[in-house]
């Protein structure tokens, strides 16, 4: 009998499954799809493989880079690391709405600096952004609201607040302002800006994101003993024999990590009577989609920097993704809900394929374009959301789970939103625990 088996190979999953091995515990994880990874995993269309979603990697992902590391990953060899330079374009005038580029100095000296250089602030409002953001980032708040609340009683400059802060935030969070937590955006905005300078730094991987993690875990895992099975879903749960029926075949285990999207794990709770609080608790939790548009184009076409923000349109941020090893290949994503959703892929695409057009009139018509769809990209991280979040532990105690939707944090600190980073510092975290749980029955 495995001592530890972890249900789903997803980055939180595959995360606590490292640490775990690390340890010398041998697990099994389990993994309905053919392959791992989650919503970070490598897709191949008409012999291409992509990202099935397109993710922001900064150098504030300090869990990540640790696990990288602990699997023998040299930071250099999967990732350009490249001073963080946000533009962000308004598809109204043709004009640059907001551009901030930070000097690789120590925090907060870098924020400083690119304040003071911005050239799309004038004096009075470098001066105004440098003293109310100062307070905004540091004053914590003891009540959440929504984000543009938050942001109105700063009174910020509406170019920091409206062309930098508000595209951050549905990108960070995968939800509009206007419903966003202020208290979540604020804990995404210290860990950035709080730390050293690096944590600003843009990550760009040099391959797919799966070749990045998911494929070097699974290799750590099986070199310390334990297995990584795609295509086993489990099918239901029995804590009482402790049996998980994986392909209708009965599996006893010891410990039991449930590492599967929230919708995932509350049908998995939802039978067992002492779990069906946090079942019910997760249906009430809501899902916002991210669509990530891929258009080829002739190898010589490129972005002026790695990345683009857009102001009035419905692309939201645009991908050089030559930096990723795929000459021409553009990606462009649109976060959480929005008239786009009811729009046909060819719809979709068209419509991107005419803004990028527009902003970059000689640049010849696309040879092709991939629209794909995430419907459940991560949670809606909404005002007082950590109130739906499930903790790791469970009132039974060999059954714990793991994802960027379950709340880790000490002292009530607001949790983050559901990044790749908040997936593997969970992991790593339910790994942990589990390994005071082993030790203790031990002993």
């Amino acid at each position: 009998m495995t001592p530890v088996s972890i249900i789903g190979a997803g980055w939180a999953g595959l995360a606590a499954a490292v640490e775990l091995s690390r340890c010398n515990i041998p697990v099994t994880v389990y993994e309905s799809a053919r392959q791992v990874g989650g919503r970070a995993r490598d897709v191949e269309i008409n012999g291409v493989t992509l990202d099935n979603g397109q993710h922001l990697i900064i150098g504030a992902y300090n869990q990540l880079l640790a696990l990288l590391k602990l699997c023998g990953v040299n930071e250099s060899e999967v990732f350009h690391r490249i001073p963080q330079h946000i533009r962000l374009m308004d598809f109204q005038s043709g004009q640059i709405a907001f551009e901030l580029k930070l000097p690789h100095w120590p925090a907060p000296l870098n924020l400083l600096g690119g304040i003071l250089t911005c050239p799309t602030l004038g004096l009075p409002d470098k001066l105004k952004t440098l003293w109310r953001y100062n307070k905004l980032l540091n004053n914590q708040l003891t009540q959440d609201m929504s984000v543009t609340e938050w942001l109105a009683q700063a009174e910020l400059p509406p170019a920091y607040a409206d062309n930098l802060l508000k595209p951050l935030c549905l990108a960070a969070l995968t939800t509009h302002p206007d419903q966003a937590s202020a208290r979540a955006f604020q804990t995404v905005l210290q860990q950035t800006f709080n730390g050293p300078g690096s944590n600003t730094d843009l990550l760009i991987a040099k391959t797919t994101l799966g070749k990045v993690f998911p494929e070097i875990a699974v290799r750590y895992i099986e070199s310390h003993g334990g297995q990584v099975l795609t295509s086993h879903k489990i099918n239901s749960i029995d804590p009482v024999h402790q049996i998980i029926l994986v392909n209708d075949q009965p599996v006893h285990y010891q410990q039991l990590i449930i590492a599967t999207p929230s919708h995932i794990t509350q049908a998995l709770l939802q039978p067992i009577d002492e779990l069906s609080g946090i079942a019910n608790k997760l249906s009430q939790l809501q899902h916002e989609p991210v669509c990530t548009l891929y258009l080829q184009y002739p190898p010589h076409v490129r972005l002026p920097i790695p990345m683009l923000g857009c102001i009035n349109a419905t692309s939201e941020w645009i991908f050089d993704r030559s930096y990723c090893n795929q000459p021409g290949l553009i990606s462009v994503i649109i976060s959480a809900k929005g008239e786009h959703m009811s729009w046909s892929n060819d719809e979709l695409a068209n419509k991107i394929a005419s803004e990028l057009a527009q902003l970059f009139p000689d640049w010849p018509v696309p040879v092709s374009t991939q629209v794909i769809r995430e419907k459940r990209a991560g949670f809606s991280c909404t005002t007082n959301i950590d109130n739906l979040r499930p903790s790791i532990r469970t009132a039974l105690a060999n059954i714990k789970l793991c994802g960027d939707y379950v709340y880790i944090e000490d002292n009530s600190l607001p949790g983050l939103p559901a990044t790749l980073e908040a997936a593997v510092r969970s992991g790593v975290k339910c790994a942990q625990q589990t390994l005071q749980d082993i030790a203790s029955c031990n002993t």
